[in-house]
């Protein structure tokens, strides 16, 4: 099965938990393998998308998302939402769930800014690779209903909110969930706050914890593939076209969900073009294959999908400087001197 962004991304299956606490108190169901995920553990995010699509058919309703958000609580952000519970301030939880909010939700990049008197929070969102408008609007109000939760019982301000969605239908939802001036058709997601917010205390707070809790964090995060998974993506993309015989730019691009010349550029912001990671993927590949003494060199040419087997020698030996008969050869002369050693 091809791989694509939305299966190298993930979320924690504690936010897959207040999707089944959600339907639980609305009468609805969830495909049974959703609640066998345990403590934890990675989810696709395709799959948070296709569970979430599964709920909007069920119940279409206005601020869907914001009524998934209103039940959360700060174990459905697993290990981040316990380390806000025990940070001293508001200050402090915001500075660590910068630093792991990867570990429950990673999809979009979060950064952290101020200018003059605001804090301003923002959700930047890859345009050519989307979350949806329910997605986005699921997890910013998650954001905004446990960062309340987390200085209880003061109560944060927030100065206003932009969002990279349209207007919705039911304005007056929004405004009342958020209690702030909104606006929308913007460029990025921006959440802001007075700076004097910061010093809001965490009840909870428990310095012992915080400092247990963010070392186990570390080794999470760790645990993740890099933030930029783009070039992954793109070798799975290869192989899968290579293998079907189907070696055009177009035809990877179309299977990774992108238009030739936006992919043309995501190609280019990572240094190389298409034909040029091509060549790598066939050279790796083909590197593999000759270790196979089972496979001809005529085999490996069509495995390749080259049409002529002479094509596929011009490029071997354009990589290697050797012929792949050269390097096979080559192979199997390091093998039997390591056998007689």
């Amino acid at each position: 099965m091809q791989k694509s962004l939305y299966h190298v991304k993930s979320v924690n299956s504690s936010l897959v938990q207040l999707l089944e606490l959600f339907c639980r108190t609305h009468g609805l169901d969830l495909p049974s393998h959703a609640l066998q995920y345990k403590v934890n553990q990675r989810v696709p995010f395709a799959e948070w998308l296709f569970l979430l699509n599964h709920i909007e058919q069920q119940y279409p309703v206005s601020g869907l998302g914001l009524k998934i958000a209103s039940l959360a609580k700060p174990q459905h952000l697993g290990i981040l939402g316990y380390i806000g519970l025990s940070c001293h301030n508001l200050m402090e939880a915001l500075t660590l769930f910068y630093k792991y909010q990867r570990l429950s939700y990673d999809f979009m990049n979060v950064s952290v800014s101020s200018c003059e008197n605001e804090l301003m929070i923002s959700w930047e969102f890859d345009p050519y690779c989307k979350a949806g408008s329910l997605a986005d609007e699921t997890m910013i109000a998650i954001f905004f209903n446990l960062t309340n939760q987390l200085v209880y019982p003061q109560r944060i301000t927030v100065n206003r909110i932009e969002f990279v969605s349209s207007v919705p239908k039911n304005l007056q939802l929004y405004e009342q969930y958020f209690n702030c001036p909104l606006e929308f058709n913007c460029s990025k997601t921006n959440m802001y706050f007075p700076l004097s917010d910061l010093s809001l205390t965490v009840s909870q707070a428990d310095p012992v914890l915080n400092q247990i809790l963010s070392h186990q964090a570390e080794s999470l995060l760790a645990e993740l593939p890099e933030c930029n998974s783009f070039d992954e993506v793109v070798q799975h993309g290869i192989i899968h076209a290579v293998h079907q015989g189907q070696i055009s730019l177009e035809y990877v691009a179309q299977q990774l969900g992108y238009n030739k010349r936006m992919f043309q550029y995501k190609l280019q912001q990572q240094g190389y073009t298409f034909k040029q990671r091509l060549n790598q993927v066939r050279k790796d590949l083909a590197i593999s294959y000759l270790a196979d003494s089972s496979l001809s060199i005529l085999d490996i040419s069509l495995l390749l999908s080259y049409q002529e087997q002479t094509s596929f020698n011009r490029s071997f030996k354009n990589w290697t400087g050797m012929s792949p008969l050269q390097y096979r050869r080559c192979i199997l002369g390091e093998f039997l001197e390591e056998q007689e050693e």
